[in-house]
């Protein structure tokens, strides 16, 4: 029996063009991974499906008649469940005013809160999610909140259910129970479109895999008959280069950046560490180890305790962002979206921003601003259609880059990463971790928080190792394996296990 078809699916934004005549199916009951970079197409896709963007020619069709989706209200009614990255949600309504949002049971006029507290109790047993159905949603945890968005899809009869990069947020831990729940609702006949761009989860959950590329179809691959290298070439178009390899060069100067008994309680205490120009050091660290905490208060967003900091050898006490890039340290942080862009402003705006104040101007210079922005845009390779669009019509790795290239245009001595990679394909990593290489072999020292193990070992040239707000490891060279930095940063959970 038929499933999900997109039959030469087009979409253009002015002179983007960001499906060029997609054609695919997905299987009725099958997991099917959808992957691309940044660009590829992917969000516009969903977006169509999702009854949010109507595309300009083409057609999708279900179970054999055409599905005309005019609104994410009239998506829902036809079976099309959304689980978004960004895990919405309304926070201050409770878990079952949250699922049945837009959709209230009413008898008389009046709300059947009762009743919706009936059905909440039933899918959240279903779900295997303790939690009440009168709590409020901001008082959930991240994995949590996108269950959430599972139980509000599976309220509705869903019959597609959509997951865009539904893991990025959570630990190993809760990434386990979504794919628990993920096997048993593919076990029970529900079509699972999976949006992701860590290909282990993809080789995981899903039967087939489908490419797509520059807004063109790039194939449809079994699982089984494909390895990732193949995938991630299909992405790309081509084969990554080997990455560049640079060595420190020792320099009789005084670290970059130094913090000694650096204390901001409960977030984390007696933090001391040192690294020189040049140096790429690693914090890793389990969901709550004060990671994020860390790089921020050396940023000037929150205010230590106590202990000291010193940059180039010199006592400091940084009172605000502006004061620390005025300082040469920069700050990328973890949430783009939040914290790292105006969407209000274009991307000249956001380019040329931290630059102009860090520099005390006050007098805009409209045609220094232009000219800077599209310097930026170039030197970076940020594909946008210029300097006037918006952040929002940017990839999310087109996103990342602006955010990394408004910064490394203050000329820092030290930089910050806070999750730089998060919710960015395989391609546009690629092209960060060699920014960061290359800004650290002119001489910038580098500081990056990340969950992704993986990352950390292979572009750090020592790993720092966070628990309970506290530094309790250092692993640098071969001793640095994924076995060792996750025993120390387990160590206590494992012996109270055992």
């Amino acid at each position: 029996m038929p499933g999900l078809e997109f039959r030469d699916v087009r979409k253009s934004f002015g002179a983007v063009k960001a499906l060029r005549g997609v054609s695919f199916e997905v299987r009725e009951g099958e997991a099917h991974a959808l992957v691309g970079e940044n660009g590829a197409g992917k969000s516009t896709l969903l977006k169509i499906l999702a009854g949010i963007q109507r595309p300009d020619s083409g057609e999708l069709r279900w179970a054999g008649e055409r599905l005309s989706l005019g609104s994410p209200k009239e998506a829902l009614e036809r079976g099309v469940g959304m689980v978004y990255q960004e895990m919405l949600c309304f926070p201050n309504l409770t878990v079952a005013g949250n699922i049945f949002a837009g959709r209230e049971i009413t008898s008389g006029g009046r709300l059947r809160n009762g009743e919706m507290r009936r059905r909440t109790r039933i899918l959240l047993k279903e779900l295997h999610l303790a939690v009440h159905p009168d709590a409020i949603a901001e008082s959930l945890s991240a994995a949590h909140r996108q269950l959430l968005q599972v139980a509000r899809a599976l309220a509705f009869d869903c019959r597609i259910l959509v997951l865009d990069e539904p893991t990025t947020s959570l630990t190993d831990s809760e990434a386990e129970h979504l794919f628990t729940v993920l096997h048993r609702l593919k076990a029970r006949g529900t079509t699972l479109l999976y949006v992701s761009h860590r290909l282990p989860e993809v080789f995981r959950l899903c039967d087939r895999i489908t490419v797509l590329r520059d807004g063109s179809y790039a194939g449809t691959f079994p699982r089984t008959d494909v390895p990732p290298d193949a995938i991630v070439r299909a992405m790309v178009g081509r084969d990554l280069p080997p990455r560049e390899e640079h060595t420190i060069q020792t320099r009789e100067v005084p670290p970059a950046l130094e913090l000694e008994g650096f204390t901001r309680q409960p977030c984390f205490r007696g933090i001391s560490l040192r690294i020189s120009p040049g140096e790429i050091v690693g914090l890793f660290g389990l969901v709550g180890s004060g990671r994020s905490e860390l790089l921020e208060t050396i940023f000037g967003l929150h205010v230590p305790q106590g202990g000291a900091l010193r940059v180039k050898g010199r006592p400091v006490a940084i009172r605000s962002a502006r004061h620390a890039a005025r300082l040469g340290i920069a700050l990328v942080p973890e949430e783009r979206q939040r914290q790292g862009l105006f969407f209000n402003l274009a991307l000249r705006h956001n380019l040329v921003l931290p630059s102009r104040t860090a520099e005390g101007r006050v007098v805009i210079d409209a045609r220094g601003e232009r000219r800077d922005a599209q310097h930026l845009l170039e030197r970076w390779r940020i594909k946008a259609a210029g300097i006037d669009a918006p952040p929002d019509s940017l990839s999310g790795g087109n996103q990342q880059k602006v955010v990394l290239a408004k910064w490394l245009a203050t000329s820092p001595s030290v930089l910050l990463l806070d999750e730089p990679t998060k919710g960015v394909d395989v391609g546009a990593k690629f092209e960060i971790h060699e920014i960061v290489r290359r800004q650290a072999a002119a001489g910038l020292a580098c500081l990056v928080a990340s969950s992704d193990l993986p990352e950390v070992l292979s572009l750090c040239h020592r790993v720092l190792i966070m628990r309970e707000g506290a530094i309790v490891g250092e692993l640098a060279g071969a001793e640095a394996t994924e076995e060792a930095v996750m025993h120390i940063a387990t160590s206590t959970e494992l012996r109270g296990a055992s």
